[in-house]
């Protein structure tokens, strides 16, 4: 999950994204989906914002490639918080059928 300031303009958003793919695909990491949740209020205050846009990316990458990312948004000056978290591989069959599109159900006898 990847929160980003409101004020950042689409630009530098795009920017930050890019760059953790660029940093995921040099390390040899696999790229998903992004969840572009938009601008939300934030619950309190964080540095004197109450705004920021959310994202959430989904992606596979090695322990430094996490790292490397990891680091570079947190000196990046756009980034608000930034939370990895690891997805057991149930929640991962999951997520991967429900980008997919609807089977249809025969019914029941």
């Amino acid at each position: 999950m990847l929160i980003l300031r409101a004020d950042a303009e689409d630009e530098a958003r795009a920017a930050v994204l890019d760059r953790v793919k660029d940093i995921l695909e040099s390390r040899q990491g696999v790229w998903g989906k992004i969840d572009e949740w938009g601008k939300r209020r934030f619950a309190y205050e964080i540095d004197h914002m109450t705004e920021g846009f959310y994202y959430v990316l989904y992606l596979e990458a090695d322990p430094t490639a996490l790292d490397e990312i990891t680091r570079v948004l947190g000196i990046t000056d756009a980034v608000v918080r930034y939370m990895p978290v690891r997805l057991d591989d149930i929640e991962r069959e999951l997520t991967v059928v429900s980008a997919a599109p609807p089977a249809e159900i025969a019914p029941e006898e």
